[in-house]
């Protein structure tokens, strides 16, 4: 579980936060999905221990996490196959380092390409190796701040489904900040909608119709997508 307590947070005279509670619990994907600078990015910072809070708590009872960050940081002096091992432990015997990382890199689609430097890689491709980085230490939390900003649909629906694979097989427990509606509804089990600063929930939608289910073109998911444009333009 995380949980924020009433919690205050400010960047010089910004006041992000403001006695702001909220909880998460332990399963599926949860989408924090609002404006950009309302402060979803600082709430997840706070969760990863990035940041600490002014006042208040925040609580992880699960600090071994991952992050997915906006941008791949990968090491651009090491191959994509390194970037992955560079995760695992140093007590680890090399040959389980080995067997993890081609596992994962069999999984997101890299094959051929484990001794490619990051500069040789499409921005699709240093994402899928962050993402490989992300689960080959098999953490239990995963916090993603939009790994998907910046790519084009065409790399971003495979990536999309990808992780949405991962997370599920790997039973993650997953946290997603975006201010793209449709990433939302494509990822989420729940969706929290914010808005500020001050941060405030604004709206907190779960029990979504299944994930198998999310096709762009069906109903449901128009309706859906109406609902959260009507709050982000009410």
């Amino acid at each position: 579980m995380i949980a924020w307590k009433q919690c205050a947070f400010s960047y010089d005279d910004l006041l992000i936060m403001d006695d702001f509670s909220f909880s998460l619990s332990e399963s599926g994907t949860t989408v924090f999905l609002g404006p950009s600078g309302c402060g979803k990015t600082t709430m997840l910072n706070l969760a990863a221990g990035l940041l600490k809070v002014h006042s208040g708590r925040v609580i992880n009872s699960d600090e071994n996490l991952s992050y997915l960050f906006q941008k791949p940081r990968l090491l651009p002096w090491k191959s994509v196959l390194e970037n992955i091992c560079f995760a695992l432990p140093q007590g680890m015997s090399k040959g389980e380092k080995l067997s993890k990382c081609q596992s994962l890199i069999r999984m997101v689609g890299l094959e051929g390409f484990e001794d490619y430097q990051p500069s040789k890689l499409s921005g699709g491709m240093e994402q899928r190796t962050s993402i490989a980085r992300a689960f080959v230490t098999e953490r239990p939390l995963l916090l993603m701040d939009e790994p998907f900003k910046g790519l084009d649909l065409k790399l971003k629906m495979p990536l999309i489904d990808l992780l949405k694979e991962l997370i599920q097989t790997r039973n993650t427990t997953a946290v997603l900040v975006t201010h793209d509606v449709r990433e939302a509804i494509l990822m989420g089990d729940r969706i929290v909608f914010l808005d500020g600063p001050p941060l405030e929930v604004i709206e907190d939608i779960e029990g979504l119709f299944p994930l198998d289910e999310r096709n762009t073109a069906s109903k449901k998911f128009y309706d859906m997508e109406k609902r959260l444009y009507s709050l982000i333009f009410k």
